[in-house]
């Protein structure tokens, strides 16, 4: 479902089908980032916003548990999907995960 509103909000804000492929793949890998493997528990929360040829994400794994997200699932993220934003920001204590892509 995140993936499918984040494909129709880049679409609404003009973005152009390579710039939308690439932030549906980012939506997949923040799912990635986010979830915990070893908790089958919790919620996933996004919130969209878009305007003026921004689309703006913010996820948050609620139920999260007292560990923070570990440095290989970044740097997992960092190398994979980094690139495809024009800014991304993360918080691994509070598993929250911002990003930013312009068309």
């Amino acid at each position: 479902m995140a993936e499918i509103a984040a494909i129709h909000a880049a679409d609404h804000q003009g973005f152009s089908s390579d710039d939308i492929a690439n932030l549906s793949r980012v939506i997949k890998e923040a799912v990635v980032l986010l979830l915990d493997p070893e908790r089958s528990d919790g919620t996933m929360a996004f919130d969209f916003q878009s305007k003026a040829g921004i689309v703006t994400v913010e996820a948050q794994l609620d139920q999260r548990g007292d560990k923070p997200i570990p440095h290989d699932r970044i740097d997992r993220f960092e190398s994979s999907a980094g690139s495809l934003v024009d800014s991304w920001k993360l918080d691994p204590d509070e598993h929250r995960l911002w990003l930013q892509k312009s068309a």
